[in-house]
Order: C-alpha cells, then structure tokens, then sequence
C-alpha cells in the first residue's frame, strides 16, 4: 500500500527535522539522484552491477562529494568523490538485522511491507551517525486505510559493523476513514475523510557525554470530516532518551 496519508503530510512540516536555531545539531538529509545523471552514472561505475536491483542513489544536501547508495536488499554503501574519482569509503549490510518491531495486532490485519532505509544519517556523537531503519506496516480500504511504521536507529561503525542504539520507536502513523458514500456528499463537501496522523520530531541534546541523547517528540494531528484544516488539533508527547539503554 501507498503512502495513504500523503496529503496529510503536505500541511505539517517535514517529519524528523525539527530545529529553531542555527545552532542546533541537525541530521544529515541525503537527496535522491536523478537516474542517469553524471553522479548517478560515477557512482554506479564503482559499485558495476548492483545499480541493476532497483536501487536508489543519494547525495548529501549541500555537497557534490559523498553519495550513499540503498538498495531493497538493505545494503548501505558510502562513495566519496576524491579529485575526480569516485571511492567506496564504506558497506553496510543490514539485509540479516531482525528489526525490533515484530508485528501488528492481529486483529488489525495489516500487512508486512518490508523495512527500508530513511533517507537522512542521525548524530549519535561528533564522530558517529547511525541511519533509521524502518518497518512499514499498512492496509487499505474502500475510500482509506491504515499505515504505521517503526523505527530501529542503527550506529554506522567504521568496519562494516552495527549497533541499535534505539529500538522500536514510532516512526510515523496515519489512518483515513471515508465520511461521504454518495454525489452529494461529494459535492457539499471538501474534506470527506476523519483523518489521524502522527509525525516523529527529533532533536539531539549534547551533554558532554560519549553520546548525545535524543529528544523523541511525537505529533499527533486529527482532521475531522467536513472541517476545514483549521479544524486540525494538534497533541504533542516528548521524552529524552539516552542511546543503548533499551
């Protein structure tokens, strides 16, 4: 299932990247390349014929000289562009990881989707970064659906290995009920759904410690039927969480 709720993202900010000074520490957004590009094409080069199996190829905003490479096998693999060349500068291998989050309730029916990599790298320390790797879970129904996903936060060490530094947080949910069956409630409305969504928020806390700890702050927004979005509320829950303690 697609993303369902994808037109209730359009009206709050973007998810995971919350901040309110330049000073703050932020996370690393990566931005997908266009297939065939000039980037595209030297990165592929060096990685022959993994670039065959539906791959993804992203650059980190801001710079023209460290790409990362996903793939539905769960590979993650750092190229770096060094005078001109491009150079594999890290593999990691997430394909055999049994992620945290085990399933739904039963009763709700809802489909494995499989994990993926999020496009963004997570601080943990001025040195270490980890990448979110999250299982999507999600069903659809005549005029809605449900979609939830959860995240295990995985620390990126210089030898290939890993390491969860946080375990089964909540990504990211949504669920859209129909509220309008017929022409004309199509017609005197615009907004003919009861809609929930929630958004994870993160912002990283340095303490002088070996590691940062991270402020979780989940929003959850509800949109009832026939309202406008100024109808929308808003609740908002945080907790701060020091890495490796779950």
């Amino acid at each position: 299932m697609k993303r369902i709720g994808a037109l209730f993202f359009m009206v709050v900010s973007f998810p995971l990247m919350a901040s309110e000074t330049l000073n703050v520490i932020k996370p690393t957004v990566l931005v997908e390349l266009k297939e065939g590009s000039e980037q595209y094409l030297g990165v592929c080069n060096v990685l022959k014929k993994k670039c065959e199996r539906e791959a993804k190829i992203w650059k980190v905003r801001g710079r023209e000289d460290i790409f990362y490479f996903t793939n539905r096998s769960l590979e993650f693999i750092k190229i770096q562009k060094v005078d001109g060349a491009y150079i594999q500068d890290g593999l990691w291998e997430f394909g055999n990881y049994k992620h945290s989050y085990e399933g739904a309730d039963p009763d709700e029916e809802l489909n494995d989707n499989g994990v993926y990599i999020y496009p963004a790298l997570y601080p943990l320390s001025k040195t270490k970064q980890a990448v979110a790797l999250v299982s999507n879970w999600g069903v659809g129904y005549s005029g809605g659906g449900l979609e939830y996903e959860y995240a295990d936060f995985m620390m990126l060490n210089n030898d290939g290995s890993y390491e969860a530094a946080f375990k089964n947080i909540p990504f990211s949910s949504m669920q859209m009920i129909r509220a309008c069956f017929s022409e004309e409630d199509y017609a005197k409305n615009l907004h003919c759904h009861d809609g929930w969504w929630n958004i994870l928020n993160l912002k990283f806390i340095d303490d002088g410690k070996e590691y940062y700890s991270y402020k979780f702050i989940q929003k959850s927004y509800g949109w009832p039927s026939f309202t406008d979005k100024s109808a929308i509320k808003v609740e908002i829950s945080e907790s701060i969480e020091y890495p490796f303690q779950q």
